[in-house]
């Protein structure tokens, strides 16, 4: 029976209420955030049940909920989360920490050959018979009041997470997987998993692949300084300088302010204000520190993009064979950078190296003997 719902906005009954979660070795949790006009995600509301109570706290109101970061911090209690990256960055954001353990349903869904972004709604109705209302998936969460109904609908994400992660368990176990679950809910705590590094932002430039190599210091040059300033602006890294305008940039090689206020696409105002930053990034002397240009995400040679689809082709021959979905043991992607050079890839550690072991050792020199 699903409890009396309690919305949860003042310190004392927010105290009542961590007391009485403190008495159950787990805890199901679900988000509301809203990540529109702002680089970090603003948290609404976190919705937590457990197999008496089920709770939706506004973190709004109570921006500090230490009752809450008291139990998301306890190692001994398990969290239940479903395709719960966002939530886990959220609430890293809140907590200062990422809370551990957590058992993921959508990941164990995966491993058990469902689709690998199969949604909390299939799986509810699939195990427990149950139709949520999606009516209100369009919801602005920082406008208060919520209605009722808001509410609800909220707190229906977390309320049947127990269930359905206590069947996919006991499947996992009978199909010895449950170890390989584990190890990847492991992977999803990793705090270094959510770290924003500037000097990394390159690799989420879209196209950033067609440049030359000639070209990529200046590009990781200006994609570490745009992220800085949307960091420091709490803005998103596109209403500072849109992608294929910061890719115009390294291949046009504008020399004078007029040059990049000409660019198509180029912001006067940004322009006004950053030509001359722009300038030094793309012509300066130094590369950025500790680049594996070989590691770069250059176009395939013709007899690279072979190797990869041989790998496609094994790990889809091993997915089949163990009733996983290949996308979740290994994307093209991690197989393209893999031909490319990179061995510090998930494919190359823990249960997926197992499985695909001989796969990869058939294709791939061994590490430190790139051909």
């Amino acid at each position: 029976m699903i409890p009396t719902l309690e919305f949860i906005a003042t310190e004392d009954a927010l105290a009542l209420a961590g007391a009485r979660l403190a008495q159950s070795p787990w805890l199901a949790i679900d988000t509301e955030f809203m990540r529109v006009s702002t680089y970090y995600p603003e948290l609404c509301l976190v919705q937590v049940a457990t197999a008496t109570e089920l709770l939706c706290i506004d973190t709004l109101a109570l921006p500090e909920p230490v009752p809450l970061l008291r139990l998301l911090e306890d190692p001994g209690r398990e969290k239940l989360i479903h395709a719960g990256r966002q939530d886990l960055e959220v609430l890293l954001l809140l907590a200062g920490i990422v809370p551990a353990p957590v058992f993921d349903t959508q990941i164990a869904a995966a491993l058990l050959g469902h689709p690998d972004q199969v949604s909390y709604a299939w799986l509810v109705e699939k195990f427990c018979g149950v139709a949520l209302d999606k009516s209100q998936t369009r919801t602005d969460w920082k406008r208060r009041p919520l209605s009722p109904e808001q509410v609800r609908y909220a707190a229906m994400d977390c309320w049947y997470l127990s269930a359905v992660a206590g069947v996919l368990k006991e499947e996992l176990a009978a199909n010895g997987k449950l170890g390989w679950c584990e190890e990847e809910c492991a992977r999803l705590v990793r705090p270094a998993a959510y770290r924003a590094e500037p000097e990394l932002a390159w690799q989420r430039v879209k196209g950033i692949g067609q440049l030359t190599p000639g070209q990529f210091p200046a590009a990781m040059r200006l994609a570490a300084w745009r992220e800085r300033l949307a960091q420091a602006a709490n803005r998103p890294r596109g209403w500072i300088l849109k992608d294929d305008v910061l890719l115009a940039l390294v291949r046009e090689g504008p020399t004078t302010r007029a040059a990049v206020a000409g660019l198509p696409g180029m912001p006067p105002a940004f322009a006004r204000r950053h030509a001359d930053a722009v300038l030094e990034l793309l012509h300066a002397a130094t590369a950025p520190a500790a680049v594996d240009l070989g590691a770069l995400p250059r176009r395939l040679a013709p007899e690279e993009a072979k190797i990869v689809e041989r790998l496609m082709a094994g790990v889809q021959e091993r997915a089949t064979a163990l009733a996983v979905v290949a996308p979740l043991i290994a994307s093209r992607k991690d197989l393209e950078a893999a031909v490319r050079g990179r061995r510090d890839l998930r494919i190359f550690e823990g249960w997926r190296a197992e499985v695909l072991g001989e796969v990869l050792r058939a294709e791939l020199p061994p590490a430190g003997d790139q051909r």
